[in-house]
């Protein structure tokens, strides 16, 4: 798996660097990896991905959630193939509490649980809760928008004010993960490439 691995961050990075005019690197704690990238159509688009640190990929069943500060959450989801067999049920849900009492809405991570029933039927029913932001996921790397003819329109300005990035995930050994980057301490790499 880690040739694979090696293999496909060899052929993304060239790539990118084709496709980009300016791309910076953002390291967590936990090892993972945030690069944005300013491509030279102007477009603004962001890969997290596992790194070194962390020899797992992603469940591809599971949601991958992004959070500035207490903004909204973001559901990052992934194309899905109708001709294919039919994947492993979604088992992880995020709760987020709304804080209503303040002038603007807060949402405040308070657990993740694992459900016996399939909460994929529960989809249409969170858009109170989620954003939902289209994505390209692949084992270790997951590729969304910030600012781009698809995506969300207020991403970006969250990213130029926010001051924690935040992405919560479930690896393939079950195992659920948070990754946060501080980006009041990145300010300076960030103001080259949100502009």
């Amino acid at each position: 798996m880690r040739l694979h691995f090696l293999f496909g961050l060899f052929i993304f990075f060239g790539s990118t660097t084709i496709l980009a005019a300016d791309t910076i690197t953002l390291s967590s704690e936990t090892g993972d990896t945030l690069m944005i990238h300013q491509l030279k159509n102007g477009e603004l688009w962001g890969s997290f991905m596992l790194t070194d640190k962390v020899s797992d990929s992603f469940a591809d069943h599971e949601l991958i959630v992004l959070q500035i500060d207490k903004q909204q959450p973001v559901k990052l989801e992934g194309k899905r193939s109708c001709g294919g067999a039919a994947g492993e049920k979604q088992t992880v849900s995020y709760d987020f509490l709304a804080d209503e009492n303040s002038t603007d809405v807060n949402w405040q991570f308070s657990h993740s649980e694992v459900a016996e029933q399939d909460i994929f039927v529960l989809l249409g029913e969170d858009a109170e809760t989620y954003q939902t932001l289209s994505s390209d996921r692949r084992p270790e790397v997951v590729d969304f928008p910030i600012r781009a003819s698809v995506g969300l329109a207020s991403l970006l300005t969250q990213m130029k004010q926010g001051k924690m990035i935040s992405f919560r995930y479930t690896t393939e050994a079950d195992e659920q993960r948070e990754a946060k980057f501080d980006l009041v301490a990145n300010s300076e790499q960030l103001a080259k490439v949100l502009k």
